[in-house]
């Protein structure tokens, strides 16, 4: 027996040859698993609304904003962070020269 998939669109469910999988994932149907949990989304034969567009885009924006501004603070924090380490570092690496050389002069 080949191979056969499950393939869906709308809620017509479909077992078809994994050969023609292609085919109709062109005329607009997902692959499915037994769960029912898409692992191909259709490639073509797709109409959408300009209102379902319309929210995907905006929806896009807000998450692309979101992302830009939570990254930007987080980001800000990291580094506060590494600039007071890098503070503290230096001051310690400039006891040790000075106790360095204080050892070497009474010698």
């Amino acid at each position: 027996m080949s191979n056969v998939v499950k393939i869906r669109k709308g809620n017509r469910i479909l077992n078809v040859e994994e050969g023609r999988l292609s085919s109709f994932l062109n005329q607009g149907y997902d692959q499915i698993d037994d769960n029912g949990t898409i692992i191909k989304r259709a490639t073509g034969g797709r109409n959408v609304t300009v209102a379902e567009l319309n929210e995907v885009i905006a929806e896009k924006e807000a998450l692309e904003k979101q992302l830009a501004e939570s990254d930007s603070a987080e980001l800000l924090k990291e580094n506060k962070a590494f600039k007071t380490k890098v503070t503290k570092l230096e001051k310690e690496l400039e006891e040790l020269k000075k106790s360095a050389d204080s050892n070497a002069n009474s010698k």
